[in-house]
């Protein structure tokens, strides 16, 4: 169960400290420590009590994580996914996850390859935790679990309890909970249990302190035409659209009240739930973000929400700031020049570079400056591809149970 710790040297046992002719300051030792890889501080807890005690400290666990994400704005890194599929039997053969830079394109670190029946799908990312499915078995049951893969550790979510009668597949959002300290995995259903004489949003929530489902059906009054939004159809399976970000979950979502002058497909609000009220909110996007029917895209910008709008012939960036949405970034290139790449359109990143800033979205690499297209991920073979930020932390290092998990994918 996670705690909340002043610093982490306060907890320390005084047989934990080392002796007078080898001591360094814990203040010292600490941010020495906090700025080195994952990697690295699970090598370094083997080196004394007095180390293991400070990198499994929730209090280090969490400075950790905001020293990791400053330099991951600095040198960002990708993780590859990628579901080899089976042409005669459309499953997946095998499956494998690379780690690129995500400003030179150059691969630095490739995970072990397995020969998994079913595929793996990342339906979530939140502080180097990746919130994963496989379909396992003939019947496709999906196996939940959170993956941290910088320190390769598994943790297996209990069965949702949602209804089993309803007909809607369950969707997930994943995020952090800032005022509880705590994570949390969000199952959602629409359709009508037993007993409903009328179809509502059923909702339950996961918090990993402790790893327990807990269904909460009262003041989720959601439209389903919102909640659809989430929806993304991949290999006969459902995906969610939503991204985190400062304590929420976001994704976009369309109104059908406006009436018939907007077309379903288009999107026309920016979808919220936040993890710490666990509330749904909505605000209205520019008309002209789907006056023209584009492609809109939801990434993070910085510290900004923006939206990648592809038209036909056109495409740009609008920034979430202060509340108003304002264009940032607009280019002659559209459908024409990235579908060939970027299909399926899942993720957008924006990366700095020397060379020029990028705009990577499915397979592509968008070079602003120079207008110039590159793949990501090379490959030749029938694979789906999914690209997911890579942050590292030591969640579930310790204190949950989780396990080992060196071949996946």
């Amino acid at each position: 169960m996670t705690t909340n710790c002043k610093s982490p040297h306060k907890i320390l046992n005084s047989n934990f400290l080392p002796s007078e002719s080898s001591y360094m300051p814990p203040e010292v030792l600490t941010q020495i420590l906090v700025n080195l890889p994952a990697k690295s501080l699970v090598r370094f807890r083997c080196v004394c009590k007095y180390w293991c005690s400070i990198i499994a400290d929730p209090y280090f666990v969490s400075m950790h994580i905001k020293y990791s994400r400053v330099n991951c704005d600095k040198d960002k890194k990708l993780l590859v996914l990628k579901n080899s599929v089976s042409i005669l039997s459309n499953r997946e053969k095998r499956c494998s996850l690379t780690v690129v830079q995500a400003n030179t394109l150059e691969k630095t670190r490739i995970f072990k390859k397995t020969g998994a029946a079913h595929g793996y799908f990342v339906l979530g990312r939140c502080n180097g935790l990746l919130l994963v499915v496989q379909r396992c078995g003939p019947l496709h049951q999906k196996e939940l679990r959170l993956w941290n893969p910088s320190i390769r550790k598994s943790l297996v979510i209990p069965k949702t309890p949602l209804p089993p009668n309803l007909l809607d597949t369950a969707m997930y959002i994943f995020g952090f909970a800032p005022d509880t300290n705590d994570y949390k995995v969000v199952a959602m259903k629409y359709g009508k249990g037993e007993g409903d004489e009328t179809t509502k949003m059923h909702v339950a929530v996961f918090t990993l302190s402790d790893q327990q489902w807990t269904v909460r059906n009262n003041g989720f009054n959601i439209e389903f035409s919102y909640y659809e939004g989430l929806l993304r159809g991949y290999h006969n399976m459902y995906k969610s659209n939503a991204i985190y970000f400062q304590g929420k979950a976001h994704w976009l979502g369309k109104d059908q009240s406006s009436g018939p002058s907007i077309e379903p497909t288009k999107s026309t609000h920016l979808v919220s739930f936040d993890f710490d009220t666990e509330k749904f909110t909505c605000s209205e996007l520019p008309f002209a973000l789907y006056k023209k029917d584009p492609l809109n895209i939801l990434f993070l910008l910085g510290e900004s929400l923006a939206i990648f709008s592809i038209f036909n012939r056109s495409s740009g960036v609008w920034v979430l700031e202060k509340e108003e949405w304002t264009i940032w970034f607009s280019s002659k290139d559209g459908y024409i020049v990235f579908s060939p790449y970027a299909f399926p359109w899942n993720n957008v990143f924006y990366c700095e570079s020397d060379g020029g800033d990028r705009l990577i979205c499915g397979n592509c690499s968008y070079n602003i400056v120079t207008r110039h297209v590159q793949k990501v991920n090379e490959s030749k073979d029938d694979s789906s591809i999914e690209l997911e930020m890579y942050s590292e932390s030591l969640v579930l290092l310790k204190g949950y149970g989780a396990k080992d998990l060196m071949s996946f994918p």
